[in-house]
């Protein structure tokens, strides 16, 4: 008969030292650290919650339905189902301009910090664009993290990240 493993003590990183390798999110919150950038950047309604389950007393009540299915019931063979708009998203739109300058749009996503840095230079295309995901990031602390650990372990840190090959 095997015994039960416990998890705790695994992976333990001081705030610190998790502010030093610039993680965020989930992870900086887990080292001690409270920042949150939903209620830094002062996103939707995040400024009216103490964080004790408020969001599921805001929901209204009464019946629902998918808005968004029932316009893709209606509309069956449109222009939009053609080969060319299959992938729009590499058609850039020749109204859409980006303005000479430099910005740096942010999120929380669900593993930390998204960030998007744009330097437009009034063409459909930036001149330069970085995106710096979180789960990269996050993953650069991976081997301080698994010291001393097992193998079987690892699989606790949930290091699915999707975006670290890029």
């Amino acid at each position: 008969m095997s015994q039960a493993r416990t998890v705790q003590g695994v992976g333990i990183i001081g705030g610190e030292e998790a502010i030093n390798w610039g993680l965020s999110g989930p992870m900086l919150r887990a080292s001690g650290i409270e920042w949150d950038l939903r209620q830094v950047d002062h996103n939707e309604c995040y400024d009216e919650f103490d964080w004790e389950q408020q969001a599921l007393e805001g929901i209204p009540g009464g019946p629902y339905q998918n808005l968004e299915i029932r316009r893709f019931d209606r509309v069956k063979d449109t222009v939009w189902n053609e080969f060319d708009y299959r992938f729009i998203s590499k058609n850039p739109s020749p109204t859409f301009e980006l303005s000479k300058q430099e910005l740096y749009v942010r999120v929380e996503a669900p593993k930390g910090e998204l960030g998007i840095f744009l330097i437009g230079d009034k063409g459909v295309f930036p001149w330069r664009y970085k995106i710096r995901p979180p789960g990269f990031i996050n993953l650069q602390i991976l081997p301080l993290l698994v010291k001393r650990m097992k193998l079987v372990d690892i699989m606790t840190l949930d290091i699915i990240m999707g975006e670290v090959d890029r």
